[in-house]
């Protein structure tokens, strides 16, 4: 994706830590290619709390609906210090109107967030704490049934829908259950 941005006019920016991309109900006029760090995307809801809906690392665009959108449906705010390369969204449109390999590995991105979604939804939906993160871990876990969480605990509680002290709890069960190891920030399913 990267790779686009060099035919595109765009330029660099930085942010600091908590340090606003755009805000939702804000007017889109830019696409963001992150290029260091992350940037949290969250919604406020209507009972004026915040609720995570991604979390986007270096190497990844985020916010891309917002390309076919007037208005961002959620806030971009970095959760580190950022690089972003950002360029105008109606001369992105203009490139993959006239790029069919640029449109295809858009595409083919928008796809696999749309199936982490529906997975991260379906998650969501299972009743028990425990199964849920469990659920979770497995839906991330490689080859070797090792997890490295690229967010904090907090936020993985958040993005699935429970309380950062259920999370906290229900990690130390799974641990004293031996169904799960944790050690250097990683998990690893038993």
């Amino acid at each position: 994706m990267h790779a686009m941005f060099h035919h595109l006019k765009s330029e660099i920016i930085h942010l600091a830590k908590g340090d606003y991309v755009f805000h939702q109900a804000q007017s889109v006029s830019n696409f963001y290619y992150l290029k260091t760090g992350k940037v949290k995307l969250v919604r406020h809801t209507i009972e004026g709390e915040q609720a995570l809906v991604y979390v986007a690392l270096a190497g990844e665009t985020f916010a891309e609906a917002s390309l076919f959108s007037p208005y961002y449906h959620c806030s971009a705010v970095a959760d580190a210090h950022c690089e972003l390369v950002v360029c105008k969204k109606a001369t992105l449109l203009s490139h993959l109107e006239g790029n069919p390999r640029a449109m295809n590995g858009l595409l083919r991105q928008f796809s696999q967030q749309l199936i982490d979604l529906r997975t991260i939804n379906e998650i969501k939906n299972i009743r028990s704490a425990k199964e849920r993160i469990m659920a979770f871990l497995r839906h991330r876990m490689d080859a070797k049934k090792d997890v490295h969480l690229t967010v904090s605990l907090k936020d993985v509680a958040s993005y699935i829908g429970l309380a950062h002290e259920t999370l906290y709890r229900e990690l130390k069960n799974l641990e004293a259950e031996k169904k799960l190891l944790r050690q250097d920030g990683c998990f690893r399913l038993l």
